[in-house]
């Protein structure tokens, strides 16, 4: 069967090679300037020069959430600073009127094109996560969730635990009965940049459906995730949001969180978030509860009452 890309898969396909090409394009620009001994752009002499280039600025800026491998990402926005690093000693170098020394122009060739290498490698598997991600907030869609979680639980340990953490707005349906979807829209906008603004790069961040969202947390202990959770419910309850009539107002969540366990499957550990989750909700809302067998009895109590 044919596989026919999506719109958006199309367009962010265009959006990468139209960066590339300007990187082509700039790197026939240095070289250029140091053959012809031409002035180059002031750009390229200043040290986060790789931050004013357009690929640079897609990297560090937009495509971390296109990557499945956080390892891959991080290596091509190191490689990618590398090559600005060197043309930057060249042109300093040009500038001065010195010579430029013969291995650090072959380190440029290298950088550049093992470079073009990684990121071509990686270009097949940002295409293909686009579709994994939720176009309104954001967040991993539920495509790939199982199959990542599975991963976090092979990888389960003697270190510190991992944590699923069910997260649910509250009482979002009036939100939009009462404003309106366009202003529901922009909640569930808000609620993530949020959770982005209090979780790591390589936390796990998923739009489970509606208003639900699950988080998966790595390598902390349990008071740690308690804090975390708390501090996260405390940031989404001093959002506010401004209603078609000009007045504000703010939502909040309830939380459910359960310790993955490499005795448990997906299936079990999700539902034991979302069981803790729906107690946090018959608990009055706005709370943090933990899943009877993921935590001491005192942080149960503690959780309980958190609000």
């Amino acid at each position: 069967m044919e596989i026919i890309p999506t719109q958006r898969q199309v367009e962010t396909a265009k959006e990468i090679d139209a960066l590339l090409e300007e990187h082509k394009a700039w790197i026939d620009r240095l070289n250029k300037s140091l053959i012809c001994r031409t002035s180059a752009a002031a750009d390229m002499l200043e040290e986060d020069a790789h931050l004013h280039c357009p690929l640079g600025h897609w990297l560090e800026v937009r495509a971390g959430k296109l990557f499945s491998n956080d390892g891959q990402h991080q290596e091509l926005r190191s490689r990618h600073k590398h090559i600005h690093d060197l043309a930057r000693t060249m042109v300093m170098a040009a500038n001065s009127g010195a010579m430029i020394e013969e291995r650090t122009y072959e380190d440029f060739l290298v950088a550049a094109s093992e470079f073009e290498k990684l990121i071509g490698t990686a270009y097949d598997s940002i295409i293909a996560a686009i579709n994994a991600t939720d176009p309104l907030t954001g967040a991993q869609n539920r495509s790939h969730m199982r199959a990542l979680l599975e991963d976090r639980i092979a990888k389960i340990g003697s270190g510190l635990p991992s944590w699923i953490l069910m997260i649910d707005l509250d009482h979002f349906k009036s939100i939009n009965d009462r404003y309106g979807h366009e202003v529901g829209d922009r909640v569930l906008k808000g609620f993530s940049s949020v959770v982005r603004d209090h979780i790591r790069s390589s936390d796990l961040f998923f739009r489970y459906g509606g208003e639900e969202f699950l988080l998966c947390i790595s390598d902390v202990g349990e008071d740690r995730i308690a804090n975390v959770a708390e501090r996260l419910r405390s940031a989404i309850s001093r959002e506010s949001y401004e209603a078609p009539d000009g007045t504000r107002f703010s939502t909040t969540a309830s939380f459910g969180i359960t310790r993955l366990s490499a005795d448990h499957d997906v299936t079990s550990v999700i539902n034991a978030a979302d069981t803790a989750m729906y107690a946090a909700k018959r608990a009055g809302r706005n709370q943090v509860i933990f899943s009877p067998t993921s935590a001491s009895e005192d942080l149960q109590k503690a959780s309980i009452g958190a609000h």
